[in-house]
């Protein structure tokens, strides 16, 4: 999974629960932040906020989406639970539009 990928994910996660709720700016670089490995003091130096401040975001972001998810979130485990959460939806399929093919003759 791609940084994109799973920034798309957690903003559908979010909107999933809330349409008006999607992921903010600051949401979105501290989510890419920890994905890349980086601690909070960075993202926040390298973005110019204080570091109290992304910890709170984070922190909040985390707590979301581990309520949204039913695992508990944290910068150590997001992108095993990502992971984990894409793996278990890709097997949910939608046949509502699918062919009725309980009548299928002269096939083993």
């Amino acid at each position: 999974m791609t940084p994109q990928e799973a920034i798309a994910l957690i903003d559908h996660l979010l909107q999933s629960v809330n349409k008006k709720h999607k992921l903010t700016d600051i949401q979105s670089i501290v989510f890419l932040g920890t994905w890349e490995g980086d601690s909070y003091q960075e993202i926040a130096d390298r973005h110019k906020y204080e570091h109290d401040y992304i910890k709170q975001v984070g922190s909040h972001l985390w707590r979301n989406l581990s309520q949204i998810l039913g695992e508990k979130v944290s910068k150590q485990n997001l992108q095993a639970v990502l992971r984990h959460f894409q793996h278990c939806s890709a097997g949910i399929q939608d046949w509502g539009e699918a062919i009725d093919v309980s009548y299928f003759y002269n096939r083993q």
